[in-house]
């Protein structure tokens, strides 16, 4: 930032100077016009009648209706040439914005008469010309200062997006020579440091998980040879067998963590879609699901994702429900609301955040009955941010829990991300 700070405040003083100083230059040049013929024929009379004897100055400025004034003779600073022409008794002509005087020099008593001021007509409009081409010059430098610093920021943005989709390291880097140089080298830096802590935890979990399976296996075999009451045995294999499926949910995790999901988008019969889907889950234990949708609603989607997410919904709510599962489906504009709800123990206000983080589970979910590791609802939620869409969770008029997907009809994909999908 230092180097940029730098970079930019050198860049500015110098074009302020370079362009100010070009400007005025002009506008000096533009102010050393020719004198008008009658400045030239105002000064020729003047000076003649001044050499008439008996004729004062006041008369003569009485005369040609000219103000007068004296001045001490080192009010002016003169150059040598036009002190010269004083001395010799001229008359000099002097030009200042858009008046003109004409000053002679009186020897006893020793002072300067003014004539003067006489006004010129002088373009005005031109002050106002210059200053636009003093900022019209300074927009275009710092245009050209600013150029080639915004396509490097597009470039890091674009790398930096790369990364975030497909964990792809930049094959072309920002040049040495770039302002952004440091800021890209360390944006590097910290792309080859998540990518080896993504390894090692993939590494450290499949390690883990494999070598949990052989103990596993020992402790399974050992309590088949074991003589035990069924009930004891029964509970003891079931312990095994969630531990067991708890290493493949492990496996999956950190298998599908960093693969990029490609959405195909289509127009999928969202009616037959929720139709289809509730046929699958006819045999689930729990209440039966009650469909309540219009005959034909279509969307632009990944049919298969999409179902995965409210299938993951449905699970759940036969799971806690009691006696009534609620799937409706509305349509509002461009706008599609997919409603899952059930007459369950609900999810407390506070913890309607947490619950769609991965492993997260509520404490009414922890018993053998209900099973499940926390990762359903993170699926979820993935997948509607994928589409672009929105979960809602609140109170449902059922008593239990309602989770609300919000899609748009012509929603685009959103830029192939990191997967988690797995059901849990």
């Amino acid at each position: 930032m230092r180097r940029l700070f730098l970079h930019f405040y050198l860049f500015m003083l110098l074009v302020l100077v370079g362009i100010g100083s070009s400007v005025d230059r002009l506008w000096q040049q533009s102010q050393q016009q020719e004198t008008p013929a009658w400045v030239t024929m105002l000064g020729q009379s003047l000076a003649y009648q001044l050499t008439q004897p008996e004729v004062t100055p006041q008369a003569v400025a009485s005369q040609l209706e000219l103000p007068l004034s004296s001045l001490a003779t080192d009010a002016i600073g003169w150059s040598p040439f036009e002190q010269q022409a004083l001395e010799r008794g001229q008359l000099v002509p002097l030009f200042s914005d858009s008046q003109l005087f004409f000053y002679q020099l009186q020897a006893e008593p020793e002072l300067l008469w003014q004539f003067g001021p006489i006004a010129l007509d002088a373009p005005a409009q031109y002050g106002h010309w210059f200053t636009a081409l003093f900022f019209v010059l300074l927009a275009i430098a710092v245009a050209l200062w600013l150029w080639p610093l915004a396509r490097d920021i597009q470039r890091l943005q674009l790398q930096l997006q790369q990364f975030g989709q497909g964990m792809q390291l930049p094959e072309q880097p920002l040049p040495p020579h770039s302002l952004l140089a440091p800021i890209a080298h360390s944006a590097q830096q910290m792309a080859e440091q998540i990518q080896r802590l993504i390894s090692l935890q993939r590494e450290m979990t499949h390690a883990v998980s494999h070598e949990l399976r052989t103990p596993l296996a020992r402790l399974s075999f050992a309590l088949e040879m074991q003589s035990m009451p069924e009930a004891d045995k029964q509970a003891m294999q079931q312990d095994l067998q969630e531990l067991d499926q708890l290493v493949d949910e492990m496996l999956d995790y950190a298998r599908m963590e960093t693969q990029v999901v490609t959405l195909q988008f289509e127009q999928v019969n969202l009616t037959e879609l929720l139709q289809n889907l509730l046929e699958k889950l006819a045999l689930i234990p729990g209440p039966q699901i009650q469909l309540i949708a219009p005959a034909a609603v279509t969307c632009y989607c990944d049919g298969h994702y999409l179902e995965r997410a409210l299938q993951n919904l449905l699970v759940n709510a036969k799971r806690y429900g009691r006696q009534t599962v609620l799937l409706s489906l509305n349509t509002e504009q461009q706008l599609l609301q997919i409603r899952v709800e059930d007459d369950g123990p609900g999810i407390a206000p506070e913890q309607r955040e947490h619950i769609i983080q991965p492993f997260v589970r509520l404490d009414q979910s922890r018993s053998k009955g209900h099973g499940g590791f926390g990762l359903g609802l993170a699926i979820v939620s993935r997948i509607i941010d994928w589409h672009r869409g929105s979960l809602q969770i609140s109170d449902s008029a059922l008593g239990g829990a309602c989770f609300t997907l919000q899609l748009n009809k012509g929603a685009t994909a959103a830029a192939p991300v990191a997967s988690l999908i797995n059901q849990g």
